[in-house]
């Protein structure tokens, strides 16, 4: 009989596939796999994980090796709903498993960084665009809109989302709080120098929504990259290096499984819903732990298209 507190999550950290969407596909499908085997009901991947985070982000925008990267990127980036979605969804669905995914997405000339939730039964739930991007970021991905910001309910759990340092915004954070999530998943580069921040942001949001957290970061290197792929102008070999972090929090913001480093691997570990009540009987920030009568927390929903078409009834 199926236990619907305690189930196993799983989170990947593996090298990404750089710039070559059909050959990233075949990678996420096998260890969507291979979760699965390990008995996972959940599985997430690190951020922008399908087609590879861009390293090159923080080269100059006047060098051609720029243009290169963005003509790569572009033309191996996903359009959602598209055949992508329909293959990882296939995927889900063939090993029951729910899955998080972080991609580029393609819609007309811009660029996001979504990330994307799909059931055991391969539904599409939703596709999350990274609200801001960070420093270099800002010259390959557009902002997200929030109106995709929401947890769903899966077989595990009310489940949500954050990009990298989207966790350091504190309405997201109290806003997904609000929709009562159970389960995080935070996608994140593998980058050493975000270690300390990972470690307080990802602890802190378990701690502050009594929920668990689920961290997937990449390994990473320049030798990984495909033959052919366009020179770093700089010659930096250490822009390419992803050492893994991955790890698994409880919502009293203590490592069920602390972060690993330095291997490709799928981390997991089992979780018990129940253990969600005791932690916010201590602090219950939508709850008894609030006060609207000083603080509220307005959340603008809508989509914000930027054509509107007006019809004149006259």
């Amino acid at each position: 009989m199926t236990n619907d507190n305690v189930f196993t999550v799983a989170a990947v950290q593996h090298a990404p596939v750089v710039h070559d969407l059909d050959a990233g596909l075949e990678k996420a499908v096998g260890l969507i796999a291979d979760a699965a085997g390990q008995d996972a009901r959940l599985v997430v991947f690190p951020e922008v994980w399908l087609q590879g985070y861009p390293y090159w982000a923080s080269i100059s925008t006047r060098d051609p090796a720029f243009g290169q990267y963005v003509g790569l990127l572009s033309a191996n980036a996903c359009e959602i709903p598209g055949p992508a979605i329909d293959r990882l969804a296939s995927a889900a669905r063939e090993n029951q498993i729910n899955v998080v995914i972080s991609l580029h997405e393609r819609a007309g000339g811009t660029l996001y960084n979504t990330q994307v939730y799909l059931a055991e039964d391969g539904t599409l739930l939703g596709a999350h665009r990274k609200l801001m991007p960070t420093v270099t970021e800002r010259l390959v991905w557009g902002m997200g809109d929030g109106s995709d910001l929401a947890a769903y309910p899966t077989s595990a759990g009310k489940l949500s989302g954050l990009l990298c340092f989207e966790h350091q915004m504190a309405p997201a954070r109290y806003f997904l709080a609000g929709q009562g999530v159970q389960v995080h998943a935070s996608a994140w580069p593998g980058m050493p120098l975000l270690d300390a921040w990972i470690d307080a942001s990802t602890r802190q949001l378990a701690l502050e929504n009594g929920c668990f957290v689920i961290v997937a970061r990449e390994i990473m290197s320049e030798d990984r990259l495909p033959e052919g792929f366009p020179a770093d102008p700089t010659g930096e070999t250490e822009r390419w290096i992803g050492h893994g972090g991955s790890a698994i929090i409880g919502p009293s913001g203590q490592y069920l499984v602390p972060p690993v480093f330095d291997e490709e691997t799928i981390i997991k570990a089992e979780i018990d819903l129940r253990q969600i009540a005791p932690a916010k009987a201590f602090f219950d920030t939508v709850g008894h732990y609030a006060r609207p009568d000083v603080f509220q927390l307005v959340f603008h929903g809508q989509p914000k298209p930027p054509v509107v078409t007006v019809v004149d009834e006259d």
